[in-house]
């Protein structure tokens, strides 16, 4: 018998901080609880291979911050997810009434497709319980969602059961047709099986499935799927900058230390609110050829990109953009030039840090074009990116 491709799942728990997040995924792939668990104080994921009816999943776990002022981080990553858990503590009514904001998060960006959870957190704290079992089962029914009380501590209404309704629930789903891209693999009945769990794994540095457009945008699954059409763009700079690295971070996948340069040409397309954008990676030997000439004709938004450490990047982005100027000089068309200073993360050179910044602000200003300072390793100065890229360019 062939064997069946593996299905990957992106699940994501989203909720208050201090609710438990952590610790339901912490027992769910190990076993374990940590009374001392502290608060998630950044975006992380770990992968769990399952294997049902002889068909291997992947499971990405997504543990996210519950920080009110960390909140934007979270919504970044919510792109294509499979599966939403809310989370509350029974103890705690703010917490319960928090998961309006989070379930209106969850329907704005991602719409009823997805499969959704809610779990109130901490029945082992019965004594200081706030929120009646009932109240959160209206809740969950009034959303649609699939109902547990758990208990981190003590595994109490086992958490394994709850996530395995969920995945029942989405693999019924794509066995009805929900999702073409897995239909033709997964015909079985999967509602009676037993979920056979392989030893968890951190998953540091591979892609997810999908992903959440992380600057306001989100990816469409196939190239060209799109009802509104598109907005070309290209992104340019030298090699090394972190072009592609931005580019995975715009769709909401997480940062590869070990990226490698891009070799050929590739294009990507963001979904927008306003409109969708198709964003051009190219390898830098090739940008004069008449190829990828042609492609920039095509292009309203370029972003340029330069390492906020390394001048001779800031400069050969000055040089492109002469270039787009004489290559967009005969064309009537506006274009938007959106210039990039990568790599905020690097400790190093405080002073041609501040300088190469300063520099890339006025170029932009000069070009009547936008600035932003950025890291793409710690996800930092992304968020909106391609929303207000494309807000501006139409403003035009």
């Amino acid at each position: 018998m062939q064997e069946k491709k593996a299905i990957e799942i992106k699940m994501i728990l989203l909720g208050e901080s201090g609710v438990g997040k952590t610790s339901i995924i912490k027992r769910y792939l190990t076993d374990q609880f940590d009374k001392n668990e502290t608060s998630t104080l950044s975006m992380s994921y770990v992968g769990k291979t399952i294997e049902k009816n002889n068909q291997k999943i992947i499971l990405n776990i997504w543990d996210t911050i519950g920080q009110e002022k960390y909140r934007s981080i979270s919504k970044l990553f919510l792109n294509e997810t499979k599966i939403v858990i809310l989370v509350y503590s029974i103890t705690s009514r703010n917490t319960f009434q928090e998961l309006e904001y989070w379930y209106n998060l969850y329907k704005e960006v991602l719409g009823e497709e997805t499969i959704l959870g809610i779990a109130g957190n901490k029945v082992d704290m019965f004594l200081e319980q706030e929120i009646t079992d009932e109240e959160g089962k209206e809740y969950a029914d009034k959303c649609g969602a699939i109902f547990a009380l758990l208990s981190a501590k003590e595994n109490k209404n086992t958490i394994d059961s709850f996530i395995e309704s969920l995945l029942n629930a989405y693999l019924k789903k794509i066995n009805k047709g929900g999702d073409n891209e897995n239909n033709d693999d997964n015909k079985e009945n999967n509602e009676k099986d037993t979920i056979k769990l392989d030893e968890a794994k951190h998953d540091k540095s591979g892609d997810i499935p999908g992903g959440e457009g992380c600057c306001g945008g989100k990816k469409n699954k196939k190239k060209g799927d799109t009802n509104k059409g598109h907005i070309n763009s290209i992104i340019l700079g030298d090699s090394g900058v972190g072009k592609t690295s931005l580019i995975k971070r715009f769709e909401g996948k997480p940062f590869n230390k070990d990226e490698k340069h891009t070799d050929k040409t590739n294009e990507i397309i963001i979904n927008n609110k306003n409109s969708n954008l198709k964003i051009y990676d190219i390898n830098n030997e090739q940008r004069k050829t008449k190829q990828i000439v042609d492609i920039i004709n095509t292009c309203k938004i370029f972003f340029l990109v330069y390492n906020i450490t390394d001048k001779e990047s800031f400069n050969n982005v000055k040089h492109m953009i002469e270039d787009i100027k004489k290559n967009k000089e005969n064309s009537k068309d506006n274009y938007l030039l959106f210039i990039i200073a990568n790599k905020k993360d690097n400790k190093e050179n405080e002073e041609d840090k501040k300088h190469c910044v300063e520099e890339g602000k006025k170029l932009a200003n000069d070009n009547k074009g936008l600035f932003k300072e950025t890291s793409a390793k710690d996800n930092e100065g992304l968020e909106n990116i391609i929303g207000e890229a494309i807000e501006h360019y139409l403003k035009l």
